[in-house]
This record gives C-alpha cells, sequence and structure tokens, in this order.
C-alpha cells in the first residue's frame, strides 16, 4: 500500500522557497543574530525568556525579509507582489527587527517585536503568487 504524502494545495516547499529565498534567508537571520550580539548580547542565563523572544523575531524577520528575493526568471528585481501590501509586509518585517534590536531586555518590547514579525511572515508566506 503507497501513501502520498500531503501536500500544499497550489505549489510545493520548492516552488514556494526557491534556492535563492533560502540563502537570502540563511545570509538575513545570521546578519540579524550577528546585529543582536553587537548592539545589546545576549542574556541567556539572567534573561532566557526575553533571549529566546529576541532570537526567533529576528529569525522570523529574516523569513518575512527573505521573501522578497528575486525569484527565478525574474532577474535581479524585488519580489513585491500585490502593491499595496508590499509596505505593510516590509514596514512590519524591519519594524519588528528594530524592536527587538532595541528592546533592551524588555519581554513585553520583544513579544511586540515577535508578533510584528510572525504577522509579516504570515502574510508574506499565505500571499497567492502574482
Amino acid at each position: 500500500m503507497k501513501v502520498e504524502a500531503a501536500r500544499l494545495p497550489g505549489a510545493t516547499v520548492g516552488e514556494r522557497w526557491p534556492v535563492r529565498q533560502c540563502w537570502a534567508f540563511v545570509v538575513l537571520s545570521v546578519a540579524l543574530v550577528l546585529l543582536g550580539t553587537l548592539t545589546q548580547g545576549w542574556a541567556f542565563a539572567s534573561a532566557p525568556l526575553w533571549s529566546a523572544l529576541v532570537l526567533v523575531a529576528l529569525v522570523t524577520a529574516a523569513g518575512a525579509l527573505a521573501t522578497f528575493a528575486p525569484l527565478p526568471g525574474e532577474g535581479r528585481l524585488l519580489h513585491l507582489g500585490c502593491g499595496p501590501c508590499v509596505p505593510v509586509d516590509a514596514l512590519a518585517a524591519v519594524g519588528g527587527a528594530w524592536l527587538a534590536l532595541t528592546s533592551a531586555h524588555d519581554g513585553g518590547t520583544a513579544s511586540l517585536a515577535l508578533a510584528l514579525t510572525g504577522f509579516a511572515l504570515a502574510r508574506r508566506a499565505t500571499a497567492p503568487p502574482s
């Protein structure tokens, strides 16, 4: 008996996240985590919840920003998608990363940063291909 894997309707993971976007995610994640290390450092021993929230917010922001990387066949043009949605998604991702980098060991600000970056990533991941 052969069981087929469940698939998302419309596109596979390889089609939704091409190689360029995967590399952009890796580079942006490393850059944002290093920036967080340089600006405020990590406090895993004294503030583990804050550290985890900021780390997840920065990686989520990198995921949202990586979706703007050009798709195959688009050359060097940014993949923007729907016109009115782009500024909201970009500002939520950048604003969330900025909040995470300037939260100064405040858990409330770090959780707000995670909410903003999660909102941006969810919108970009569920946007129909254009």
